[in-house]
């Protein structure tokens, strides 16, 4: 029987970006895989999966790879841009709306029909 390959996780892309500042900051200093594996007492191997994206260090490990890089946690995490908050929102209250909408019954849509009026009024005047 053959062995069957595990799927790869798809992580999200703040460890793509945690990958890259890792190899940044130790390549930076001077330092090996193996060396920094040492000083932060985990395998070379798991350093390299680290640098490659393949794994998500939880927060302890962080801190540990900082101390042993002579930096802090801090430094070592991306910087990502916000999300845009706005469009979260709209999504968060459309998928809201959708779900009231998709069970509503009379009395509902008879109190939300003048609330939606309102609001559609005052946003009107802000413009």
């Amino acid at each position: 029987m053959a062995k069957q390959r595990k799927a790869r996780i798809e992580q999200d892309e703040v460890v793509r970006l945690f990958a890259a500042r890792l190899r940044e900051v130790r390549t930076s200093r001077g330092m090996t895989q193996a060396e920094l594996s040492q000083r932060a007492q985990v395998t070379a191997s798991y350093v390299w999966k680290l640098e490659s994206g393949g794994a998500a260090p939880g927060i302890d490990l962080v801190a540990r790879l900082a101390g042993a890089l002579g930096t802090t946690s801090h430094d070592l995490m991306p910087t990502t841009s916000s999300p845009d908050t706005m469009a979260l929102l709209r999504d968060q209250a459309r998928g809201l709306f959708d779900s009231l909408l998709a069970v509503a019954d009379r009395e509902t849509l008879l109190m939300l029909n003048p609330l939606l009026a309102r609001l559609a009024e005052v946003s009107e005047r802000r413009r």
